[in-house]
């Protein structure tokens, strides 16, 4: 008799307990989508550093390389590889100082800015091609020459993508640096 007291005393606390915790809630659905539009405004290339446009223009077309980063003044290492990192089969530099060599062809680390001057760097690496900068005005300025471009926001996050047709270029804001593809 006892135990079917406190088998009745249990299912009512129990009963009394779930009955408690769940709120009303209603759903509501979300008609339209909030829209954010960029401002596309027209923009002035930073005279150091490759523009947006070249970039695209010296990725569509390789042979196009050598005179863009002559312009510029950038300077030429290959097979560029970051210790256990990352490898770059080209990597233009200009007022940068490369990292402390490890071994016979492996660095310790990306490019270091200098004080002088913008620093950047160009690397390709499997399709893409990065440019980096080192101050938030240059990166700030490659970002809207991407926009200026017409290239749209697809996907922000920490890389920011934009797309434009079959071209994709992400934009990294942590790294300075913008990839496109």
């Amino acid at each position: 008799m006892k135990k079917n007291v406190w088998i009745a005393i249990a299912l009512v606390v129990a009963v009394f307990s779930f009955s408690s915790c769940g709120t009303q809630q209603s759903a509501t659905q979300a008609t339209s989508k909030p829209v954010t539009t960029d401002t596309v405004v027209s923009v002035e290339p930073i005279k150091d550093v490759i523009s947006i446009a070249e970039a695209l223009d010296m990725f569509q077309n390789p042979d196009k390389t050598a005179a863009i980063t002559k312009k510029y003044g950038y300077k030429l290492k290959t097979n560029y590889e970051v210790y256990r990192l990352d490898k770059f089969t080209k990597m233009y530099y200009k007022n940068c100082a490369l990292a402390k060599l490890l071994t016979a062809d492996k660095y310790e680390d990306y490019p270091k800015p200098m004080r002088k001057g913008v620093s950047s760097y160009i690397a390709f690496k499997d399709g893409a091609m990065i440019i980096a900068v080192f101050n938030q005005p240059a990166y700030d300025n490659l970002v809207a020459q991407v926009k200026a471009a017409g290239f749209t926001l697809d996907m922000p996050g920490n890389e920011d993508i934009y797309k434009k047709g079959n071209r994709t270029i992400a934009c990294y804001k942590d790294g300075k640096s913008v990839r496109i593809e």
